[in-house]
C-alpha cells in the first residue's frame, strides 16, 4: 500500500525570491513506518486525515501551505474499533443477568421467567424457588418496567428470600399487586416487607397470609400501615396473631386500606377488643374479614358499639367465631343504628333461630339501613323469621339471606306454590307465549332485562307473587346477582322448576 506525502523543496541558494516549492510525492508503507519510528511526525505544515488520504493545501497569510480536511465523515480516532454499535436492549440484559445468576449460584432457570418478563402478570407460584432463587428474579425486577402484578405464592422463600423481594421493590415503582402468602417469611421477612412498606408509593394489593407472623411483629405493621398511604387491600389471614392490639393500633392508624382480611387467626378476648375499638375510629376500611378466629359475644358486642360509631364500613364477615344467641343480640343493636353496612355474614355461629330472628328485625326497624345481604350459613329458620322477612322484602325488595333451610316439619307448615308455576298457569289463562310475554317490557329488544323491569312486566300482567315467592323467583333467576334477567335463565326456570327454600317443585303440584 502506498502513502502519499507532503514534500517541500526549500529554493537553491542561488534563488533569491525565496519561494517554496510544495509536491506530493508518493511513498510506500514501510517509508512510512520508518518515518513513525523516527517521530511519527511529516514536515511542517502537513497533515493526514485518519485512512491515510491528504487533505486541501490552502495558503496561509504567512505564505506557508496549510493542509485542511475535505469532510468531517473522512475523520477517525484511535478508539474506534471497526465494530457496528449496538443498541441497549434491557430486556436481554434481564434476561442475561437472569441466567448468569442462577449460573453462579447453582439454581435452574425457569423458562416461565425467561417468557413472561415482559407481561404484566407474572405468576410464579408453587415454582420452590427459595431463598436463593428469590434472589435470582429480584435483581432483574429492579428495573423491570412491565411487570405490575407479581405472585410468588408457597416458594418456602422464609425470611431470607422476602429480604431480597423487599429490597427489590424499593426500587421498583411499577409492580402493584403482591403475592406472597405462604412462604413461611416469619420475623425476618416481616420486618424486610414492613421497612419496604414505608419507602414504597406504587404498592396497592398485599398478601401475606399464612406467614407465621406473631403478635410481636404486629408493630412493625403499625409503624407500615401508619406511613404508608398507598395501599388498598392487605391480607394476614392465616397467621398467628392473637393478641390483637397492634393490629387495632394499625386500624385506627391507617387512612388508605379499604379492605382488611385478618381470618384464620388466633384473635379472642382482649385481642378482639382492641380491634373493634379500631375499627371505631377507622375511617377507610370498607370491607373486614375476622371469620374462623375467636370473637364469641364479647367479640360481637365490641362489634355492635362500633358499627354504632361507623359509617364507613360495608362488609362484615364474622363467619364461624363462637357467637351465640346472646352475642347476635348484641350484634343487633348495632345493625339498628348502622346506615352504611351492606353485607353481614354470622353463618356457622350457634345463634339458633331466636338470634336470626333478631338480626333480620334490626334491620326491619332500621328506616335507614343499607343491608342487602344476611349470611345465616347452618342456620335453621322458623316459620316466624318467614314471616317477618315478608315484611323485610316488601320494604327492601333487593334484601337476601342466605341460610341452612326450613326443618322438615316447619316448611310443610309455610308451603307455597312455586312462583314459576304461578307465572306459567297466569300465561296460560291469557293464551300468551312466554317469549311474548318477556318481549312485552324487553324496552331493548336483546332478551335481557333488570330485575325491576321484570317486576314490572308482572304487576301489569296482574300476576300476584307474595314477598316470599318473589325472593326466591328471582334467587334463581339472578344466580350471579348482577340484578338482570336473561330469557335464557327464564327458559331454564321454567324446564327446571324453580325451587324455593319452602316451595313445591312441579312433580309435587302434579
Amino acid at each position: 500500500m502506498s502513502v502519499q506525502m507532503l514534500v517541500v523543496h526549500h529554493p537553491d541558494p542561488g534563488q533569491t525570491d525565496g519561494a517554496i516549492e510544495l509536491t506530493v510525492e508518493a511513498e510506500s508503507e514501510p517509508g512510512r513506518a520508518a518515518c513513525e519510528e523516527e517521530g511519527g511526525k511529516a514536515s511542517p505544515g502537513a497533515s493526514e486525515d485518519g485512512d491515510g488520504q491528504p487533505g486541501s493545501v490552502e495558503q496561509t497569510d504567512l505564505g506557508v501551505p496549510e493542509v485542511q480536511k475535505d469532510s468531517d465523515e473522512e475523520y477517525d480516532t484511535d478508539l474506534e474499533t471497526g465494530d457496528e454499535r449496538r443498541d441497549y436492549d434491557p430486556v436481554c440484559e434481564m434476561k442475561r443477568v437472569y441466567l448468569e445468576l442462577c449460573e453462579r449460584t447453582g439454581v435452574v432457570p425457569a423458562s416461565y421467567f425467561l417468557r413472561h418478563v415482559t407481561s404484566e402478570v407474572l405468576d410464579m407460584s408453587y415454582h420452590g424457588l427459595g431463598a436463593t432463587g428469590a434472589r435470582c428474579i429480584a435483581i432483574p425486577l429492579h428495573t423491570n418496567t412491565y411487570v405490575t402484578q407479581l405472585s410468588l405464592e408457597d416458594n418456602w422463600l422464609c425470611g431470607e428470600g422476602g429480604k431480597h423481594i423487599a429490597d427489590m421493590l424499593k426500587e421498583n415503582c411499577y409492580i402493584s399487586e403482591l403475592n406472597l402468602a405462604n412462604n413461611k417469611l416469619g420475623s425476618v421477612g416481616a420486618q424486610a416487607i414492613c421497612d419496604m412498606l414505608q419507602e414504597n408509593t406504587t404498592l396497592k394489593t398485599i398478601n401475606l397470609a399464612g406467614n407465621e407472623f406473631r403478635d410481636k411483629d404486629g408493630q412493625l405493621f403499625v409503624d407500615a400501615l401508619q406511613n404508608n398511604f398507598q395501599l388498598k387491600e392487605v391480607d394476614l389471614s392465616g397467621n398467628l396473631f392473637s393478641d390483637g392490639e397492634h393490629l387495632g393500633n394499625a386500624i385506627a392508624a391507617n387512612d388508605s386500606v379499604v379492605h382488611l382480611d385478618l381470618s384464620w387467626n388466633q384473635l379472642r378476648g382482649r385481642g378482639a377488643l382492641a380491634i373493634c375499638n379500631g375499627l371505631k375510629l377507622n375511617t377507610t376500611l370498607k370491607s373486614l374479614d375476622v371469620s374462623w378466629n375467636g370473637f364469641a359475644d364479647e367479640g360481637a358486642l365490641g362489634f355492635a358499639e362500633a358499627l354504632k360509631l361507623n359509617n364507613v364500613l360495608t362488609v362484615l364477615n364474622i363467619t364461624n367465631n363462637r357467637i351465640t344467641c346472646q352475642g347476635a343480640t348484641f350484634l343487633a343493636k348495632g345493625v339498628a343504628e348502622n346506615d352504611t353496612l351492606k353485607s353481614l355474614r354470622v353463618g356457622k355461629n350457634p345463634i339458633t333461630m331466636k338470634g336470626a330472628m333478631q338480626l333480620l328485625d334490626a334491620v326491619r326497624i332500621n328506616s335507614r339501613t343499607a343491608m342487602e345481604l344476611l349470611d345465616l350459613t347452618d342456620v335453621l329458620l322458623s316459620p316466624e323469621f318467614m314471616q317477618l322477612l315478608g315484611e323485610v322484602l316488601d320494604k327492601h325488595a333487593d334484601f337476601r339471606i342466605k341460610h341452612g333451610g326450613v326443618a322438615g316439619e316447619i316448611a310443610q307448615k309455610i308451603k307455597r306454590a312455586n312462583p314459576m308455576l304461578v307465572l306459567r298457569d297466569a300465561l296460560r289463562q291469557t293464551h300468551s307465549r312466554l317469549i311474548d310475554f318477556f318481549k312485552s317490557f324487553d324496552k331493548e329488544g336483546d332478551l335481557t332485562v333488570t330485575v325491576e323491569e321484570f317486576k314490572a312486566g308482572l304487576q301489569r300482567e296482574d300476576i300476584h307473587l307474595d314477598p316470599i315467592q318473589m325472593y326466591d323467583l328471582f334467587r334463581a333467576l339472578d344466580k350471579d346477582e348482577d340484578g338482570m334477567v336473561n330469557y335464557g335463565k327464564l327458559i331454564e326456570s321454567t324446564e327446571e322448576g324453580v325451587v324455593g327454600s319452602e316451595g313445591e317443585t312441579e312433580d309435587d303440584a302434579e
